[in-house]
């Protein structure tokens, strides 16, 4: 593996850092795996965005990992090609990583609401009521992370930082940008996941951008 990832530097074809939840992912995973990597923006919601998308892959979406010439689409698919170069991805402890792969397939295909009425958007800072449904959703997120870090003393989901902290980051995000509520153990581990160094230098290039998704921003804006 570490052959294959050195033979040619890593690509890694991402959306706007502002509003692109899944392309953070990926991102935040090559910067802890210390795998070299370049990235390639490309402006969403634009003339032509979707056909450079397609010829990235038939899946037509970011995030994308380029390898040797072949690409990879998924942000879940990529996190595992990583944790096969670099194994502490994931906890050590077989439970623990069942229990980590367990949570990260959970974020990688539910809790719908949340992503639909409190999209990623790291400039945005407001207190406009939530519906019912996204506050219920966002309590479960809260609950679900108090009961995994009440398992241990780390700051983390399973105590050392892993690929489920990665996934779950752009959700803590939106307990920012949109006052979620949340516990006071949650609220520790949001500061500690937005606080991280990487993190931060994704939202700073977030803060940078000039690129807006007008219809991103709208949302939420009336109750």
């Amino acid at each position: 593996m570490a052959e294959i990832l050195t033979a040619q530097p890593l690509k890694l074809y991402i959306g706007n850092y502002n509003y692109s939840s899944w392309s953070l992912r990926p991102w935040l995973i090559l910067r802890k795996a210390e795998l070299p990597f370049v990235e390639e923006v490309i402006d969403l919601d634009i003339p032509g965005y979707k056909d450079r998308l397609l010829d990235l892959t038939d899946a037509g979406t970011v995030p994308v990992l380029e390898v040797n010439g072949e690409r990879l689409p998924d942000s879940l698919a990529i996190a595992e090609f990583c944790a096969q170069a670099v194994p502490n991805l994931w906890p050590k402890d077989p439970e623990m990583k069942m229990k980590a792969k367990e949570v990260v397939r959970l974020m990688h295909e539910g809790f719908q609401i949340i992503r639909d009425e409190a999209p990623m958007n790291l400039r945005r800072r407001t207190e406009t009521p939530m519906p019912k449904a996204c506050l219920k959703e966002a309590e479960d997120i809260s609950a679900m992370w108090d009961a995994l870090l009440e398992a241990h003393n780390g700051p983390y989901l399973f105590d050392n930082w892993s690929i489920a902290d990665a996934f779950y980051t752009p959700v803590a995000t939106r307990f920012a940008s949109y006052g979620l509520p949340r516990s006071v153990r949650s609220d520790t581990y949001i500061s500690e996941l937005m606080s991280d160094p990487d993190f931060q230098d994704w939202e700073m290039k977030a803060f940078a951008e000039t690129h807006i998704l007008p219809e991103t921003d709208k949302v939420n804006l009336k109750r």
